[in-house]
């Protein structure tokens, strides 16, 4: 018996469907057809919810918060901060008042 003649019949349809594969996936890289007259395009949107908005303004917040620490951490390391010690009294007494 001779087996031959079988693995080669086998072996063309595998040969075969490979082959298909192969055209399948030229076909998907090909360009999508172009919408007609009466069709529109529609267009992907995207929201950002007002939370969302409000964290990132926090964020840039703690940014320009840390920059300003560090200025300040600076000045006071080289002896040329000068705080206003009018602004810093009307300060003091009024979280003393609790207002």
């Amino acid at each position: 018996m001779k087996i031959d003649a079988y693995l080669s019949g086998v072996i063309e349809k595998y040969v075969k469907q490979s082959k298909q594969q192969k055209v399948d996936k030229v076909d998907i890289k090909q360009p999508k057809e172009k919408p007609s007259e009466g069709q529109t395009k529609t267009l992907d949107k995207v929201e950002i919810s007002p939370e969302a908005k409000l964290l990132a303004d926090i964020r840039a917040d703690e940014d320009r918060r840390a920059d300003k620490i560090k200025q300040i951490r600076s000045q006071i390391e080289n002896g040329t901060y000068k705080p206003d010690l009018e602004k810093l009294a009307k300060s003091i007494l009024k979280e003393w008042k609790g207002e």
